[in-house]
């Protein structure tokens, strides 16, 4: 069994609650994702949940957090502290050994538990997510979650995805509040309302997650 990261906080019942959702709420095949999966937990529950009824995509490095890359594209986190920012070193106390630790983020160990669980409709996608990742191969969305920490990060792959969604698609975004939780990650938020592409399902501060809805 995959970890969800998420559950630490509870946001992990919340996005799997929504998920399902779908499958009422829509017909037809679902199309879902994650942006930063980490442990691979998310995407093994949604994947199946949606066994019979959706594909899912996981999108993440699958080496760690990704320190250098993103503090080379990511001006806030640099002017928020660079390597000792929040964004840069929140990973940090779960690759811990006494942890989650560092070897079940592989790409090769969680591809080996969703095989071992026959999931063939959840697929990896290797790399990072910047402005130029490739998405065209997803026809449109039901679902996704954006988890990657760095606000530019969320960002990007707010821009890659936004036009994606069907009406009534949910849109989960972890991490942009309470305001001042990860410098930056609350504005771009207020970004994506002001945008007028979503309306709000809910925020839930404790568990560092909003629900957003296509319009």
């Amino acid at each position: 069994m995959l970890t969800e990261l998420n559950s630490t906080n509870g946001a992990n019942v919340i996005t799997q609650d929504i998920a399902k959702k779908c499958l009422n709420e829509f017909t037809g095949h679902l199309y879902g994702l994650e942006m930063g999966v980490a442990y691979g937990g998310g995407i093994f529950g949604i994947g199946t949940n949606w066994k019979e009824r959706g594909t899912v995509w996981g999108f993440d490095t699958y080496e760690g957090h990704p320190q250098d890359e993103m503090l080379s594209r990511c001006e806030i986190s640099r002017n928020a502290g660079g390597i000792n920012s929040k964004a840069a070193r929140c990973m940090d106390i779960w690759y811990q050994p006494n942890s989650f630790g560092p070897d079940k983020i592989k790409y090769d160990y969680i591809r080996s538990e969703l095989d071992r669980h026959n999931l063939s409709n959840v697929h990896l996608v290797k790399g990072l997510v910047t402005n130029k990742t490739d998405v065209s191969f997803i026809p449109h969305l039901h679902y996704a979650l954006i988890d990657m920490d760095y606000p530019q990060a969320q960002r990007d792959g707010y821009e890659l995805l936004k036009n994606k969604f069907v009406p009534g698609g949910y849109l989960c975004l972890h991490d942009m509040i309470p305001h001042g939780h990860i410098q930056g990650c609350y504005e771009i938020y207020q970004d994506i309302l002001n945008e007028g592409l979503f309306e709000l399902v809910t925020e839930v501060p404790n568990s560092f997650l909003v629900v957003l809805k296509k319009k």
